[in-house]
């Protein structure tokens, strides 16, 4: 039986007042999927946890009559934006009195497109943006509210996305916004406050398809209770809930967690009596569980059965060939799926760098990763530090913090912008090298850097490599590096927050034996 918790107590926006809605209900709220959905079909989010992805889209918007605008000239206005520590707002605000007054549609396809690639927080600005116009300039749906609520969630929390639902008016608070509130309190874990979300959804008639229980057959493999992932999979039968792609996925992956082999190769045959054509994702997945069996000759049979699948520009499709072909070791697979993927688009686009570029290092073709690192350099795409991090983990990884450094410094040069995580990675190997000073350093400028970079969301250093400098400060009896570790924790307010505050005391006596 699938645990629950009472709603009437156990959660404050759950009111006599939060009933059913007349309203028919829209299409499904929540995607979850293994692929990460067509980039350009998906008004979603993606949001990757375990070894399923999980998207989530919040049905059809109310867009106002589309034209033929150049939303992208805006999207790439506001993209920088965040990188310079400016909000999205800002822009919206030049834009709107300086250019032209703007539509609905323009608002809701630049966020998409912002999250399609990852700028949560600039998606999140628009949408507020927006909202704040009130009722004068845009109508406000409930759709538009659930995005909101799941941009909040990722940016700000589970605790601050629960207000904020708490505040929303009635009219708001239907089949989009409760499911969307599920799926935070998935995402973040929270397994009573999504039980009770769950059963509250079920008992005002809102599960009516497969996506609501995607999310918590999810949420369930994410914590490894895979009997309730069975006894939703079991429900949805009783209830004639047909599956999707996802659900079959889903059904896959908890099969390989339980080490049921003869089960997860049965969903196939299971895909076939319900007269559902297996995806090229569908395939994928059971490459990736077959990998982990080390049936690698197996995996390479369901690639291959996957790219028979492929269709249209799906870019996603590509990158999970990828790194999948790297896995079973088949380097020259790496080539032609690359290849192929450069001669379906104009141009690869920074994530397709980083994977291709990841995958090669795994199968230790460096000179291969060094000569497409160049290429990627002057491809003319913005210069994303993720991809130039890739090249420098591997390089402080193996003792070549140096050439690290030299990789970071170019990417400066050439106009990129360095993120914390690359000071990180870089303080890491200079770590890894004894170079404690070099490490300091970093450790500085990635606190700089995130202060620009994050804005208002507080960003803390990897606890490790904190505890990992003081030990070393410790083995050298250097009480001046201690001393200057403390004092950029202090400057931040992070030498009162756990653990860093532990460690500042395990090692406060260095330098007194």
């Amino acid at each position: 039986m699938l645990l629950r918790s009472p709603l009437s107590s156990s959660l404050p926006f759950f009111s006599s007042r939060s009933t059913r809605s007349p309203a028919p209900c829209l299409c499904p709220l929540l995607h979850h999927s293994i692929s990460r959905a067509k980039e350009e079909k998906r008004e979603c989010l993606v949001i990757v946890s375990g070894s399923i992805s999980q998207v989530h889209s919040y049905g059809a918007m109310d867009f106002e009559n589309k034209r033929n605008l150049h939303w992208s000239s805006l999207y790439r206005r506001i993209l920088p934006a965040g990188r310079e520590g400016k909000t999205a707002s800002s822009v919206l605000e030049s834009w709107d009195a300086l250019e032209r007054r703007l539509t609905k549609w323009e608002l809701c396809r630049v966020a998409k497109e912002l999250r399609k690639f990852g700028h949560i927080k600039s998606a999140l600005e628009v949408y507020e943006w927006m909202v704040a116009q009130g009722g004068r300039r845009f109508t406000i749906n409930s759709a538009d509210m659930a995005v909101m609520l799941d941009l909040i969630g990722k940016v700000r929390g589970s605790e601050i996305a629960e207000q904020h639902f708490s505040n929303l008016s009635e009219s708001f608070k239907d089949k989009r916004t409760y499911c969307s509130l599920l799926n935070i309190y998935a995402q973040h874990k929270l397994k009573e406050k999504a039980e009770a979300t769950f059963d509250f959804v079920r008992e005002n008639g809102y599960l009516t398809d497969a996506l609501p229980y995607n999310v918590m057959m999810t949420l369930y493999l994410d914590i490894h209770e895979h009997a309730n992932v069975m006894k939703l999979i079991q429900e949805m039968k009783e209830r004639n809930i047909k599956f999707d792609t996802y659900s079959y996925n889903i059904w896959i992956s908890n099969s390989a967690g339980m080490r049921d082999l003869d089960q997860m190769e049965s969903v196939l045959q299971v895909m076939e009596s319900d007269n559902v054509n297996a995806t090229w994702s569908i395939y994928t997945t059971l490459a990736s569980k077959y990998i982990k069996f080390n049936l690698l000759d197996k995996a390479e049979v369901c690639l291959r059965e996957a790219e028979k699948r492929i269709t249209g520009r799906d870019r996603s499709a590509f990158l999970f060939f990828i790194p999948l072909y790297a896995k079973i070791g088949k380097r020259e697979d790496i080539y032609r799926i690359w290849r192929w993927y450069k001669s379906s688009f104009s141009s690869p686009l920074n994530n397709g760098y980083k994977t291709m570029l990841q995958a090669l290092l795994n199968v230790d073709d460096v000179a291969g990763a060094e000569s497409l690192y160049e290429e990627w350099t002057k491809s003319g795409d913005s210069l994303d530090p993720r991809v130039c991090q890739v090249l420098m983990g591997w390089y402080c990884r193996n003792g070549l913090s140096d050439k690290a450094r030299e990789t970071l410094d170019r990417l400066v040069q050439q106009g990129g912008k360095p993120n914390q995580v690359a000071w990180v990675i870089l303080g890491e190997g200079f770590l890894k090298e004894n170079r404690l000073s070099e490490a300091i350093n970093c450790l500085e400028k990635a606190i700089s850097c995130a202060m620009i970079i994050a804005g208002d969301q507080k960003w803390w250093p990897k606890p490790k490599f904190v505890e990992d400098l003081l030990e070393l400060c410790k083995q050298r009896e250097q009480s001046e590096c201690f001393d200057q570790v403390v004092a950029i924790l202090k400057r931040e307010g992070l030498d009162e927050i756990e653990p860093y505050r532990d460690f500042i005391r395990q090692y406060s006596l260095v330098g007194s034996d």
